[in-house]
């Protein structure tokens, strides 16, 4: 996959009932790069023995690994004890998992959920959205005690986290730009790439169709320009990774046709 400017990888949710190691042995041939999903009670906690295995086969077949750090934390939550634990699990995690040399790790701060989405009052909602945002930030200054920031990807999920982005730039931590979750919610992914260039160091690419993402890259993926992307891509010198997050090797197979074809459009 080196024709590209950029790296793609999979990760190891491809076979989604197998475990890790599992899933890093049996990665689609065509990606040398794998971001590692650790979470509990398949893959977490990340014993010296699963350490000492990936990196075996990771020098055995030239592999790069991500992180993208456990999905089960609430870093936002107004819960002190939730909040706090979640701190706790992530710097744990981290200090375990550097051990596998990782060029970046994903971070999820949410879930934050912006106004609109229930049947309480639009104030209670902003106010709730607000106390969320500051716990957010909370957590990261937390957190920086105990990890680099400039490792942190931080990837938008229920908002495009624009609020955050002074915060973000502001403390060192980095961006996980997420194109399906982008588009799901109706944003524009090629201008927000474009806007936030400087901050990205790993982007999660995944189609939408039928309203549900983490779906296959192809003719009837119609929401996302592709060609527009890479045409971004290409203007700005993004040269870091690109996860192709689909948990089926058949997605995975249609992805790679459709990056092939889309790329060689866009530098025509």
């Amino acid at each position: 996959m080196h024709r590209y400017p950029f790296v793609l990888g999979s990760t190891s949710l491809t076979y989604p009932n197998l475990g890790l190691i599992e899933n890093v042995r049996r990665r689609p041939s065509e990606f040398n790069l794998v971001e590692l999903t650790l979470e509990y009670p398949r893959s977490l906690p990340l014993t010296d023995e699963k350490i000492e295995e990936l990196n075996r086969i990771k020098e055995k077949e030239g592999l790069t690994y991500s992180i993208h750090l456990p999905l089960s934390i609430r870093l936002a939550s107004t819960n002190p004890r939730l909040r706090e634990t979640s701190v706790e699990v992530i710097a744990d995690t981290y200090e375990r998992a550097e051990k596998l040399d990782p060029v970046v790790y994903t971070l999820h701060v949410s879930p934050i959920y912006p106004p609109g989405g229930s049947p309480l009052t639009h104030l209670f909602e902003i106010t709730q959205f607000a106390d969320r945002l500051e716990k957010g930030k909370k957590s990261l200054l937390e957190l920086a005690e105990h990890l680099d920031p400039g490792k942190i990807a931080v990837e938008n999920l229920f908002t495009d986290l624009h609020r955050l982005q002074g915060f973000l730039d502001d403390h060192g931590y980095r961006r996980c730009l997420d194109i399906g979750h982008l588009t799901k919610s109706g944003n524009d992914p090629l201008l927000h790439f474009y806007e936030n260039a400087r901050s990205i160091s790993n982007v999660h690419l995944h189609g939408v169709i039928d309203e549900k993402d983490h779906q296959q890259l192809g003719p009837e993926e119609n929401n996302l320009d592709l060609v527009g992307l890479f045409e971004v891509i290409k203007s700005i010198g993004y040269s870091g990774p690109v996860i192709l997050e689909q948990f089926k090797t058949n997605h995975l197979d249609e992805s790679l046709e459709t990056i092939e074809r889309a790329w060689d459009e866009a530098i025509a």
